[in-house]
């Protein structure tokens, strides 16, 4: 694709604005709804801790149609980024987009488990209050909630941002284009996608709001946009965030992970196996793509 095709290749500070007013967009919307949300709430005399997540739910629902015209948008387009994901997408068959589809989601509950266990071998959680209040909020309105909200329609709006959008528009900023596909030009491009993988999942951190949950979202974030390229498209990531979101909550409502608090010997040997478990899924994802990443970016 041509440098002209690519409409987030301006100049100067319209460079990172293209990438930043989604995000900024995203945090109006949001706020606003679960501002209005909750003056409702308060007219209803409802407990706002316990209907928190009620309201969050409610909040991400009207929030998606805003962050998913931005992710069409780029889709149409097509910019470099997704012309690119589009020719992968297509070089996979439908049986390796299911074997990706399971694949992803175990390892994002695997590396989602192994990241909350490494961070409670520190006093991160201890020191951070407000992970602690995030906690609080998060874990007082029941399951229905947590599982609809915190497992399916949160991380379907934050895909949809973090790597649907601002992955993407970071990627089309740095790719250096590579019409004669020369092995240097592959490099700089696989280069320039790490370090948009990165950044996206920098900010995706940064925008939790406290210390716990940034070290939790940039380590996971960096995963969920690897397995955005290795899938062709954002569902590869969407099932992985599903699946890490989904065993917090199931560990948090439900005895399922007890055995693995019952000392430190067993919670230390748990998230060594995690972390092994993580690396071999990691290598079969991997592996089962790798014959088909010979496309590179036009």
């Amino acid at each position: 694709m041509n440098q002209k095709n690519n409409p987030y290749k301006s100049h100067g500070v319209f460079q990172s604005w293209n990438v930043i007013y989604p995000v900024l967009i995203y945090f109006a919307v949001i706020n606003l709804a679960m501002s209005l949300l909750a003056m409702a709430a308060s007219f209803l005399d409802m407990d706002y801790q316990k209907g928190y997540m009620a309201l969050q739910t409610a909040a991400v629902a009207v929030t998606i149609p805003f962050i998913a015209r931005f992710y069409q948008n780029d889709k149409k387009e097509p910019t470099v980024f997704w012309e690119h994901m589009g020719m992968e997408l297509e070089k996979k068959t439908n049986t390796q987009k299911i074997c990706n589809g399971f694949l992803m989601f175990l390892a994002g509950a695997v590396v989602g488990m192994a990241l909350n266990n490494l961070l409670a071998l520190t006093t991160l959680k201890e020191i951070s209050v407000g992970y602690q209040e995030a906690t609080e909020n998060f874990f007082a309105g029941g399951i229905l909630f947590e599982l609809l909200g915190a497992c399916l329609l949160t991380p379907f709006l934050e895909e949809l941002l973090y790597r649907g959008v601002v992955y993407g528009r970071l990627c089309d900023l740095t790719i250096v284009n590579n019409e004669e596909k020369t092995r240097e030009g592959r490099k700089r491009e696989n280069c320039n996608r790490l370090i948009a993988m990165v950044l996206s999942a920098l900010l995706f951190g940064v925008l939790h709001m406290n210390l716990v949950q940034f070290v939790y979202a940039a380590i996971l974030g960096i995963m969920l946009a690897w397995f955005l390229e290795k899938s062709g498209h954002f569902y590869g990531a969407l099932l992985a965030h599903m699946g890490a979101n989904l065993m917090s909550v199931l560990r948090m409502e439900t005895g399922m992970f007890g055995w693995m608090e019952k000392n430190k010997s067993v919670f230390a040997g748990a998230t060594i196996a995690l972390v092994l478990l993580g690396i071999v899924l990691f290598a079969v994802i991997e592996l089962q793509n790798r014959k088909k990443e010979n496309c590179s970016y036009n």
